[in-house]
């Protein structure tokens, strides 16, 4: 994948052409309606039952809240969800206090609370009320946030872009508190283009606070880069710094042929090995314009490694750097259509390790604000990950 140019940055006709239709199918963890938004886009959320919805609010979507998840197959229903479950794309949670914090793409990256995964869910508000500092260009949107924190800071990295772009940037904001209005944009973190990666889908991964911090992002061309930073590295403009020392390194890649997307790589570490789950394919495809062949629809994989820094492979020991490695644990299913976008974490009531991610419900559709919010709880079998019903 390595081989398509930007469609901004290279000029030659050859590579501009294939760029460009490229372009037309590519997901990067886009969404074709998000392109019209611009970076200071009035943020959107789904009104909850009985409240005022306000001048910018869009129709209610019926939840469809599933009570008791069933079995289609081997994977299960996505656990209940209340509230603002709908409009959900690339979601990021923070627990903190017993308060669930979801923070999810578009909207100026969308904030919503609840006292439990499950819900309810309720918008708060947008994190970049005034937009971002950065410019890619006039269609550009804000995607995929991380939330993370260090000491007394919140940090929210997230991506600049517009679909099929690979001139995309990442940014970062802080904060004290996880509250809409509280938020400093500090723009660009740095990390220079690429022709070998699109900068998109920002992931912070650290074991302990005295442990190196790990950087993961990526998406098509060569898909999943990271990097290495010292335990105590400054975290907003670590870029420039990154690419002289060269600690920006190619962790996931599928080579195979007519490999689709690879993006949205999040680490988790279990027992002793450090887990990479990491979404793959077509995710936002319509029946209007034609939905990806069923092996290619967007779906949840995962290789594992014994160092965070790799090599990582899946669970028939496949090389996931070229070797065309990555174990499925999700996919579509029943009225489950292309889940990804996906976070891992462990549920603080419970102790139990859960995914959450997007998911489209082909009985309601397959638009940008009928993606939902989704979860399931996740069980070890031999040193590899289930996804279970609860």
């Amino acid at each position: 994948m390595k081989q398509f140019g930007s469609t901004i940055r290279d000029s030659r006709p050859a590579r501009f052409t294939t760029a460009f239709l490229t372009a037309l199918i590519i997901t990067c963890a886009t969404f074709l309606p998000f392109v019209v938004q611009g970076a200071v886009a009035t943020p959107v959320p789904v009104p909850q039952p009985n409240a005022d919805p306000g001048p910018h609010a869009q129709p209610q979507l019926d939840p469809q809240a599933i009570d008791h998840p069933t079995i289609d197959g081997i994977y299960p229903d996505p656990e209940e969800c209340r509230g603002n479950c709908s409009w959900i794309h690339d979601p990021s949670i923070w627990y903190e206090n017993g308060v669930y914090w979801r923070f999810s793409t578009s909207g100026n990256i969308a904030i919503a609370t609840a006292p439990s995964l499950n819900g309810p869910w309720q918008y708060q508000g947008a994190l970049l009320q005034n937009g971002t500092s950065i410019f890619v260009n006039g269609t550009q949107d804000i995607w995929a946030p991380s939330v993370t924190k260090r000491n007394k800071t919140y940090y929210c990295h997230y991506s600049v872009s517009a679909l099929g772009l690979q001139n995309s940037s990442i940014g970062v904001a802080t904060s004290a508190s996880l509250s809409p209005g509280t938020w400093t944009d500090h723009g660009t973190i740095g990390l220079p283009l690429s022709d070998h990666y699109n900068l998109i889908d920002p992931y912070v991964y650290q074991e302990t606070p005295t442990s190196p911090i790990y950087f993961t992002f990526g998406s098509f061309w060569s898909d999943i880069f990271q990097v290495e930073l010292f335990p105590y590295d400054d975290m907003i403009a670590f870029g420039a710094w990154a690419a002289q020392n060269n600690r920006i390194t190619n962790v996931i890649r599928n080579d195979t042929a007519k490999a689709t997307v690879v993006e949205g790589a999040v680490m988790h570490k279990e027992g002793e090995y450090y887990y990479m789950f990491y979404s793959v394919g077509w995710c936002c495809n319509t029946p209007e314009s034609g939905l990806a062949e069923e092996g290619d629809v967007y779906h949840v994989v995962v290789c594992r490694a014994e160092k965070p820094t790799g090599p990582f492979f899946d669970q028939q020991g496949k090389d996931c750097l070229g070797g065309g490695g990555g174990t499925t644990i999700l996919r579509s299913h029943g009225d489950v259509y292309a889940p990804g976008g996906q976070g891992v974490m462990v549920q603080p009531d419970s102790g139990r390790t859960v995914m959450y991610y997007h998911y489209v419900r082909p009985s309601v559709g397959y638009e940008a604000d009928q993606f939902f919010f989704g979860f399931n709880y996740i069980d070890w079998q031999n040193g590899w990950p289930i996804v279970v019903a609860a």
